[in-house]
């Protein structure tokens, strides 16, 4: 089921929102079961067999997580860790590897084409979280099965993020006033809601319609070439941050503040600023659970540039089962390493103006690799905006126009875009 739809907009969630808050006049524990199922319902619309992977997934590291609960032991949690890994790596790799496989050995082993549930790659991260959390003690509280389950699967954040802690989400769920409706969360709710869903429909659709044309095209010049990069650049924002406000929204209809997601990314003035603005709950997942425990930058500027790499390269491979989101990945690596050694060793800078636009130059020609089919038709892209055999009609199209604006907006309207407060 998808946020901007009447099936939603005018059936699941006026429903949900009015049962749960109706049940919880009775009973807690009925009105928390209601939000359960309903949560279910919304993963499993348009295939009921995601609902019993994601059940299984939540039931096992549930089960682990009360054996760490009880005797702590690092054989249990580093059980579990091989547990989500290992799901995740089939349910989303098993393919990848074996087409890799087959090149590298010149093998042909038949290809699984394993049914990829969807947003597997965030709640498993969640849930990952929430075993370190259990096994380091930093978890206090022993939650219920049913609080756990609510905190994984509860719809908003439940497909697309934002990629919430445990510790931010459960105790909402446990709080007294969850199940009193809060007018004040309801109107903030609807208006990140209806900004959510303006970027997605009124900008992001539009915008991918100039992408999805540029990079189907057989040749592209110099304007096509660079109007093609800035739409999806746009595009891939307004969608991304639209949706992670839709989930803002619809969580605080039910009292839960999710996390931020998105700090105006555009207006970063480094690469690091850069990470720090978007995809913020992944950019912390990643630095708390892998950067620092690969050694983080306690060691030498050697070691941690390395380690900058490493956690790069997974966070490019965790997007999409692809080369060329490894490749992203790394070029985003590569550009963390440069930034460090420029900032950390020869202690230089860049006026703010220059650093802003250096860095956007760097992110829109990263997303070309990001958004690309393959690597000719990136490689086509590029071509045409590095090395143009024409450039194209100079005139100032309805496309530009709808870039300009987008641009305008990012500039003025979404510093505090997804802000509750």
């Amino acid at each position: 089921m998808l946020f901007p739809s009447f099936t939603f907009i005018l059936g699941f969630l006026p429903v949900t929102f009015l049962g749960y808050f109706l049940l919880g006049k009775f009973s807690r524990t009925a009105a928390r079961i209601f939000l359960l199922i309903a949560s279910g319902i919304f993963y499993s619309w348009f295939n009921p067999s995601y609902f019993f992977i994601l059940s299984g997934s939540i039931a096992a590291n549930y089960f682990l997580a009360s054996i760490l609960w009880k005797y702590h032991k690092k054989a249990v949690f580093i059980a579990g860790l091989i547990f989500n890994v290992a799901q995740l790596g089939y349910f989303k790799y098993c393919d990848f590897f074996i087409s890799n496989i087959n090149y590298a050995l010149n093998l042909s082993i038949p290809f699984k084409n394993i049914l990829l549930p969807l947003g597997i790659s965030f709640f498993t991260f969640q849930q990952i979280s929430f075993l370190h959390a259990v096994y380091t003690g930093e978890l206090k509280s022993h939650y219920s099965f049913l609080t756990y389950a609510l905190f994984v699967s509860f719809f908003p954040q439940l497909i697309a993020g934002p990629i919430v802690l445990p510790d931010e989400m459960m105790v909402q769920f446990d709080h007294p006033d969850n199940l009193k409706i809060n007018t004040s969360n309801c109107a903030k709710g609807l208006f990140i809601f209806a900004l959510g869903l303006a970027k997605k429909i009124l900008l992001a659709d539009f915008l991918a319609e100039i992408a999805d044309t540029g990079f189907a095209a057989a040749q592209v010049n110099f304007i096509t070439a660079w109007t093609t990069a800035l739409a999806y650049t746009f595009q891939i924002y307004f969608d991304f941050s639209g949706y992670c406000d839709m989930a803002i929204g619809i969580g605080l209809l039910f009292n839960i503040r999710l996390p931020e997601n998105f700090r105006a990314p555009y207006l970063a003035e480094n690469i690091a600023d850069f990470w720090r603005k978007w995809h913020i709950t992944l950019g912390r997942f990643l630095m708390n659970y892998v950067y620092i425990p690969l050694g983080g930058s306690k060691k030498s500027h050697f070691k941690t540039c390395c380690n900058l790499m490493l956690t790069f390269l997974v966070s490019g491979l965790w997007h999409g089962a692809s080369w060329l989101f490894v490749i992203w990945g790394a070029m985003h690596g590569a550009a963390s390493v440069i930034h460090r050694v420029w900032s950390k060793i020869f202690k230089m800078r860049l006026p703010s103006l220059p650093a802003k636009l250096l860095t956007f130059f760097f992110v829109v020609s990263a997303w070309v690799l990001f958004r690309a089919e393959n690597l000719a038709q990136a490689r086509k892209i590029y071509k045409g905006m590095f090395a143009p055999d024409s450039w194209g009609n100079l005139t100032f199209s309805r496309n530009w126009l709808w870039l300009l604006a987008g641009a305008l907006i990012i500039i003025f309207a979404t510093p505090a875009t997804g802000r509750i407060d």
